[in-house]
């Protein structure tokens, strides 16, 4: 077995196509499941692996998995990268900016999938220390488009079976320095909702609201009772957000309008707070709208379930970071109220999502994931592929003695 030196010079090989290949799909953004150039170049990069079994379009989608080892005896692993770029115009500076205008990679995905591709090629070159299969999975659509869940259900996790599965995501904060490693069991980030509220009271003119209904005070008063679910209804230990973000109503300054129209997001760590805020809301918006006699519809949209880390998975990170000397580097980080679609791998399978330390250090401010100025910090390559590829490479021997102890 390559020393722990060893690995990190494969990795230092294979830094400088890994970085170029990131600059290039920066370059050049997709949106969620069309990331057919982006599928394409990482096909590209897996056929030149030939230990490896690639399949594309997987799910009918641009999604790409390949299996190293696929007979081998000892359990399976898999890892996941996600592909889509944002709907937004990049202000950033950069040389490798996004070379189209809306589109932009806001959020890192285009690091994530350099990190996997790079885990693939130094793979490829341990392939002999293998012990069980290891899956990479690159995924569309993260960004509200539920590629996980697309992927999960067409089957990555099986064939052969997956008996654990982890990713990571990429952070740019100043509690994580460059190359920390942020872990944590149980909830880590939180399952989602959409709200959607329409109400319809008697329009009329300004001066004379006496024989209207007004929507829009009512919908002001909708937006104050939403906020006392979380303040005066709900247990104040667990966390949950109701916020309103979007008010639309009326055409002129001198009339009342018939209707206004409302919407915003839920944000929950746990499955049972969610299902509570959902019918919460419909009860606060329904309430008030009775009391003024005015018609409420409210329509609610599902989005990602909570991301909740298994807790032996979570202390596998924790194994593999001592045994490379490593235990320095990692962090326990609080949860965060975003959501991510690995959260679907996790309803099938033990796994734990992981967070990549990327802030430079120093005073001035850096951009956070989705800002306009946004870039992927590629001095994290290293540690980011290093620490995946030490997670592989040990897996087969560390998870039989985690999962039985």
């Amino acid at each position: 077995m390559r020393t722990n030196e060893e690995i990190g010079v494969l990795v230092e090989g294979v830094l400088p196509e890994v970085e170029a290949f990131r600059r290039d799909l920066h370059a050049h953004p997709e949106l969620g499941f069309e990331e057919r150039r982006t599928a394409a170049r990482v096909l590209a990069e897996l056929g030149k692996l030939s230990a490896f079994e690639v399949q594309s379009e997987v799910g009918g989608t641009t999604g790409v998995v390949a299996t190293i080892g696929k007979n081998l005896p000892g359990p399976c692993l898999a890892l996941r990268a996600d592909m889509d770029a944002l709907p937004l115009t990049e202000l950033g500076m950069v040389p490798h900016a996004s070379k189209t205008p809306g589109k932009m990679h806001a959020c890192g995905h285009d690091g994530h999938t350099a990190i996997l591709v790079g885990v693939a090629r130094v793979l490829q070159e341990i392939r002999g220390e293998l012990e069980g299969p290891v899956k990479v999975i690159f995924q569309p659509a993260e960004e509200g488009g539920g590629g996980g869940r697309v992927l999960r259900d067409a089957g990555v996790l099986r064939e052969p079976i997956v008996d654990a599965v982890f990713g990571l995501h990429n952070m740019p904060v100043p509690e994580l320095p460059e190359g920390t490693l942020g872990f944590r069991s149980g909830p880590l980030m939180a399952g989602t909702a959409s709200f959607y509220v329409k109400l319809r009271g008697r329009g009329g003119h300004a001066a004379a609201p006496h024989q209207c209904i007004d929507p829009i005070v009512v919908g002001s008063e909708v937006v104050q009772g939403l906020q006392t679910i979380v303040s005066r209804s709900h247990d104040p230990v667990k966390a949950l957000v109701i916020s309103v973000t979007r008010f639309n109503s009326g055409t002129a300054q001198n009339i009342i309008p018939e209707e206004a129209e409302l919407s915003g997001t839920i944000r929950a760590l746990e499955p049972s707070v969610l299902d509570f805020a959902l019918k919460a809301v419909d009860k606060r918006v329904q309430g008030i709208a009775s009391a003024h006699g005015v018609e409420a519809e409210v329509r609610f949209v599902r989005g990602y379930p909570p991301l909740l880390n298994n807790e032996t998975a979570t202390g596998l990170l924790h194994r593999v970071a001592a045994e490379i000397g490593w235990t320095e580097r990692v962090r326990e980080v609080s949860p965060v109220m975003g959501g991510e679609d690995f959260a679907y791998y996790l309803e099938d399978v033990p796994g734990a999502f992981w967070f990549l330390g990327a802030h430079p250090g120093g005073s001035e401010p850096v951009p956070f994931c989705h800002n306009p100025a946004f870039d992927f910090n590629d001095r994290i390559l290293f540690p980011g592929i290093t620490f995946h590829v030490e997670l592989a490479r040990r897996f087969a021997r560390l998870w039989p003695q985690v999962a039985v102890g």
